[in-house]
């Protein structure tokens, strides 16, 4: 296989980064056999030495072992790859545990204190959720939109502000999910958000409360499927 040029001499902690992404993913497979340091070196546009700490890293981590005639990615010993892959998603698990913390609360205060307006508004977001079915791009915006609104329904301006401060994170939260498992968990997602909006648009803050950790509860079940490959 073709190894990718490393654009400036380096760190190694950048090649480390790169083997690794690619052993994880399994473009390079269990038990393969690496190029020669020379050859590696070479093809990636590094010094040798940089190519030999890099892989002192990566044979620390279990990922590679040295043998007799080279060095392999390892096979058999290796860590399971949930570890790494837990380590990659770090952020997108603790955003789920701070939205199972505050996102009920959120839902619970919107079915107290929103205003027509805002259950529109809402109502309006889960029309288009249905509607873009087809489209996960556009189901992921409106699924977005859908929570904020009940940030904004909430009346809370310091949860709200809060939770928004982590915007970026949980898109890219919806984005793996819903991109990785879209066929499983879009009609259980529907199903969630037509239930969290008929608890807030009748006022009933225990129901959206309960209805919106139910829904970050799958959210997390699906995410867990992800990152054990499952």
């Amino acid at each position: 296989m073709d190894f990718k040029k490393i654009d400036r001499v380096s760190m190694s902690e950048e090649i480390v980064e790169y083997l690794k992404n690619e052993i994880l993913s399994r473009k390079l497979k269990s038990g393969q056999r690496l190029p020669a340091e020379e050859s590696l070196a070479e093809s990636m546009g590094v010094g040798r030495g940089t190519v030999r700490e890099a892989l002192k890293v990566l044979i620390h981590m279990g990922l590679v072992e040295r043998k007799r005639n080279g060095t392999f990615v390892t096979e058999g010993k290796m860590k399971p790859d949930v570890e790494f892959r837990l380590d990659e998603y770090r952020d997108l698990v603790e955003i789920i545990e701070v939205r199972k913390v505050i996102e009920p609360a959120l839902a619970g205060f919107a079915a107290k204190r929103a205003d027509k307006k805002t259950i529109d508004k809402i109502a309006l977001e889960l029309d288009e959720m249905k509607n873009g079915t087809k489209n996960v791009e556009d189901f992921i915006l409106h699924d977005s939109r859908f929570h904020d609104f009940i940030f904004e329904a909430s009346g809370n301006t310091i949860l709200e502000d809060f939770i928004k401060s982590f915007k970026d994170l949980m898109m890219k939260n919806q984005a793996v999910v819903l991109m990785e498992r879209y066929s499983n968990i879009m009609p259980k997602s529907l199903d969630f958000h037509e239930k969290i909006y008929k608890a807030i648009s009748i006022g009933d803050e225990h129901l959206a409360f309960s209805y919106m950790y139910e829904h970050i509860v799958d959210v997390e079940k699906e995410f867990k499927i992800i990152i054990e490959g499952e």
